[in-house]
């Protein structure tokens, strides 16, 4: 007989709060403070809970339960998320974790379900997501038991994908888990997380033998039995799901400590050490429904590092594997072949890499800061490698509010070094309003990664008409003049020589409010001091502002 209460579970209970849309990714929710999710149901079957242990190792951890133990057959119940903006995104993927199994073969289930108009109604995903205890694959991870079922082990949740490529460029998207009751036992839902994919390729695994994407097979030696009785959603052991990323530096992560100390994993020449770098290159996650209670598959992944830049030694690599990126990164036992690293004799899916000590090998250039300073309308950007390996240089990339990545300029690079070094580049005079900035690091190769600059850098309206000293001054024979503008003017700017003779007209028009800069050029002038003057007319008010400067042939 069932016993009703949950003692690690409490009430979700609906609140209608409006909140803005997701903007920034990866969108990591780990069930701690879930804030923007709600729930639509009449009886309580969703419910925060405590497991004893979550997919990254973490004991006594927050996730979301859908309590099945305690109620009779027939509630269902909607969680729903915040509302996310992928106007920006080009290949969106979210991924979770399951835990769960039947009282005896009660067929609870879960959906997932996209909305496209702010939650009033929800559909299936092109590619349907829809698990219960009796379809094939099953939604549960272990065998049936008769009391409440909280997770004790990281093997007992399975990674779950979904490919929501579909809904790039579009805004306003909700997610909704569905679940019906049937009576049997909890479910488990953990580490949301929601992020832009470089590639997504999914492959039907109905045997065992490998199966591939771009640099990296996974061979299964066996696939778990599949029970063709039951419904079938995916034909043979399961769906499994590649997703790549490229060019992260670094690659994201929450974990503390985001490489975890290695006593025991081999790398390709016998020894054991702690690695301290990530290949930001490539990285992936992976997942293969096939893992539920009627067995796990055993397989092996083999990464080519023939593409992989910064490596000396390849016999001082490891395959790293964490839970998601709130896991710390663990060392698998590696062994190579040629360009090809190995690990065997694994179970479960999650997140790969490759990983290796920053001076036995550099990998690619890794930066320690990016940061900037914002003088009127002048933004200064200052960055720090750790090591560069084949570093032609970095070009600069401006974005301004919704328009496209220009380039502003380039800075050379150190070519290879092992040691920190510190660049800067200035970009000047820029009207007013938001902008980012990211930094496009080329190798001699013409190989390319991006760094962001996490901070928006925000250039405000001038607080009154200025005329700036030119520079150079003395200047031979090009100097710069700028000025500012509290709002939108009509401008000219006019040289004048000592007698008050007018030598040039330099800048004629009107301008937006901000800072500007323009060029003169005095070639064909004799040495002297000669005078610029801006007159600016903004509605019925007129300012005169003048100055002097020095040609010095």
């Amino acid at each position: 007989m069932k016993k009703y209460l949950l003692p690690v579970i409490i009430f979700l209970i609906f609140t209608p709060v409006s909140y803005s849309q997701i903007n920034v990714y990866p969108y990591i929710e780990t069930g701690e403070f879930p804030v923007g999710w709600n729930v639509i149901q009449t009886t309580p079957i969703w419910n925060f809970g405590t497991s004893l242990m979550n997919p990254a190792g973490k004991t006594n951890d927050a996730g979301v339960v859908c309590n099945f133990f305690a109620y009779a057959a027939g509630p269902v119940g909607i969680v729903t998320s915040p509302l996310f903006n992928f106007t920006a995104l080009t290949n969106p993927v979210v991924n979770f974790y399951t835990a769960y199994t039947s009282y005896d073969l009660q067929n609870d289930s879960l959906q997932f379900l996209v909305s496209t108009d702010n939650g009033v109604t929800f559909v299936n995903v092109p590619v349907p997501f829809r698990r219960s205890f009796n379809s094939s694959p099953s939604l549960a991870t272990v065998p049936t038991q008769h009391t409440q079922y909280i997770p004790s082990a990281m093997n007992q949740w399975r990674h779950e994908t979904i490919n929501m490529t579909a809904y790039a460029g579009m805004n306003n998207i909700m997610f909704g888990l569905r679940g019906v009751c049937d009576y049997g036992n909890n479910l488990w839902i953990d580490n949301f997380i929601v992020n832009d994919a470089d590639s997504i390729h999914l492959v039907n695994v109905n045997t065992a033998g490998t199966y591939s994407f771009g640099i990296i097979d996974v061979t299964f030696t066996s696939i778990g039995e599949v029970n063709f009785k039951n419904q079938n959603d995916n034909p043979g052991g399961g769906m499994m799901t590649f997703v790549e990323y490229r060019n992260q530096n670094p690659v994201p992560s929450v974990a503390n400590p985001k490489i975890a100390v290695n006593a025991a994993a081999v790398c390709g020449d016998g020894s054991v050490f702690t690695p301290n770098k990530i290949s930001p290159d490539k990285w992936f996650t992976i997942s293969y429904s096939g893992n539920d209670i009627r067995g796990f598959s055993n397989y092996g992944i083999s990464i080519d590092i023939s593409s992989i830049s910064g490596i000396y030694n390849p016999d001082k690599l490891y395959i790293v594997k964490r839970a998601d990126m709130t896991g710390s990164w663990i060392c698998l036992n590696t062994s190579r072949n040629g360009t090809r690293l190995n690990a065997d004799n694994l179970t479960t899916f999650s997140d790969f890499a490759i990983a290796s000590d920053s001076i036995i090998n550099p990998l690619p250039v890794e930066l320690i800061s990016f940061h900037s300073e914002v003088n009127g309308g002048n933004v200064m950007l200052r960055w720090e490698t750790q090591s560069e390996i084949n570093n032609s240089g970095f070009e600069i990339e401006r974005k301004h509010l919704n328009e496209e990545w220009i380039k502003t300029g380039f800075v050379k690079g150190k070519g290879s070094s092992t040691g920190q070094v510190q660049y800067f580049y200035e970009d000047k005079n820029l009207c007013s309003g938001k902008y980012e900035y990211r930094l496009k690091q080329i190798d001699y190769n013409g190989n390319h990664e991006f760094f962001y600059l996490e901070n928006e850098v925000v250039i405000n309206i001038p607080k009154k008409f200025e005329l700036h000293q030119n520079y150079p001054n003395p200047f031979n024979p090009i100097t710069k003049i700028s000025f500012s503008l509290p709002d939108n003017a009509n401008i000219r700017i006019d040289v004048f020589d000592v007698t008050g003779k007018l030598i040039r007209q330099i800048a004629s028009g009107n301008f937006l409010a901000g800072f500007h800069e323009i060029e003169f050029d005095a070639n064909g002038l004799a040495s002297g001091i000669y005078f610029y003057r801006m007159i600016s007319k903004f509605e019925s008010s007129t300012e005169i502002i003048e100055k002097s400067m020095i040609l010095l042939k």
